[in-house]
């Protein structure tokens, strides 16, 4: 106990030292209280050291501060302010939509929440009308349909956009075939050579596809690949056209006979022949005419040429020939689709010199 008791005096003893120790004299002899500190008792780095740790500690203060979790309010955040046009892809600045006045637009909207009060649109700038029905256009041009919904506690969708522009014209579309066909009466007629190139028109949504058929064979897309009709005898093309509006032509029908068949020439001289020694002579007075048939599309042209000459010429008039000696005619006939009859040739001679008789005595 006695141990204990000497180590509390001299605890106390040595506390006491340090206490009066941290007191300066003042210059007129009174003292600082013990409470406080005087300035210039502090050294250098010890002030060096509370400056930077006054720095430390207010930058953490700021860091700690702004790691304070936000107050979570109950009313959700006000959505930014954005243009009251769409932004969809399919709508608002998109290329304008070809329709027709048979298209109509159904509006379908949905809300998750308090549900929707009414879909309500307007064309072009007039006034917004509740949507009921499904909506038409019926003129003919550019048209615009903007649509909004609203919910049940008044919160307005956006308006959206939509261009349009309508066509309710339809297509024009025709045949064109490489050469031009033969006309007669009520019949087109054309060669087996020939072919024919369906043609569609539209000045306003533009031409989505053409259909065609021939004859008794399935419909069918046409692929800008000329058609051919090579088999002789009448044939029909049916096609119509369809633009990217919706609207289609009236099928039309391209009747059209193919003729095949070569026409047919001859030469006809006017006096037969007078075959000698086998040899085929002409009388002087001769006369020599060309004809020639076709039983499809009629003779167009018949061309001839004598004696080797190095091209054929219309035929305009009977030939004869004034000079004695061997002669060549040739000729042939063209229908009025192109085709070409084979050669007809003759070879004969001439003999325009008449025989010169003398007298001669005759002795007993």
């Amino acid at each position: 106990m006695k141990n204990i008791i000497k180590l509390f005096l001299m605890l106390s003893f040595t506390i006491a030292l340090v206490a009066q120790s941290g007191i300066k004299p003042l210059p007129n002899g009174g003292t600082m209280d013990k409470t406080e500190k005087a300035i210039d008792t502090i050294p250098t780095t010890a002030v060096d050291k509370m400056k930077t740790e006054s720095k430390t500690t207010t930058t953490t203060t700021t860091t700690t501060t702004s790691t304070v979790p936000a107050v979570t309010s109950s009313t959700p955040a006000q959505p930014p302010v954005t243009s009251s046009r769409s932004i969809d892809p399919n709508v608002g600045n998109s290329p304008a939509l070809y329709i027709n006045s048979r298209t109509a637009f159904e509006l379908v909207t949905g809300d998750d929440l308090s549900g929707v009060d009414y879909i309500e649109y307007k064309i072009n700038d007039g006034e917004y009308s509740r949507y009921t029905v499904p909506i038409s256009l019926s003129k003919e041009g550019p048209a615009t349909i903007t649509y909004k919904a609203t919910d049940k506690v008044g919160n307005k969708e956006l308006a959206k956009v939509i261009n349009l522009i309508v066509d309710n014209t339809a297509p024009a579309v025709s045949v064109k075939s490489s050469e031009p066909p033969f006309v007669n009466g009520n019949t087109m007629y054309s060669s087996p050579k020939n072919t024919y190139q369906l043609l569609a028109e539209d000045k306003s949504s533009g031409v989505k596809q053409i259909v065609y058929s021939v004859d008794n064979e399935p419909k069918q897309d046409y692929k800008n690949e000329p058609l051919k009709l090579e088999k002789p005898g009448f044939h029909v093309i049916n096609f119509y056209a369809i633009d990217n509006a919706g609207n289609v032509s009236q099928e039309n029908s391209y009747i059209v006979n193919i003729d095949g068949i070569k026409p047919t020439v001859d030469i006809k001289e006017s006096i037969p022949y007078i075959v000698i020694n086998n040899k085929v002579y002409a009388k002087k007075e001769t006369v020599f005419t060309i004809t020639a048939a076709d039983g499809q599309s009629g003779i167009k042209q018949v061309l001839v040429k004598t004696d080797g000459a190095p091209d054929f010429v219309p035929y305009v008039e009977p030939l004869t020939f004034g000079t004695s000696g061997e002669h060549i005619i040739e000729a042939k006939a063209i229908d009025n689709v192109g085709n070409e009859s084979d050669i007809k040739k003759v070879i004969f001679s001439n003999d325009i010199k008449a025989p010169s008789t003398v007298i001669k005595a005759v002795s007993n």
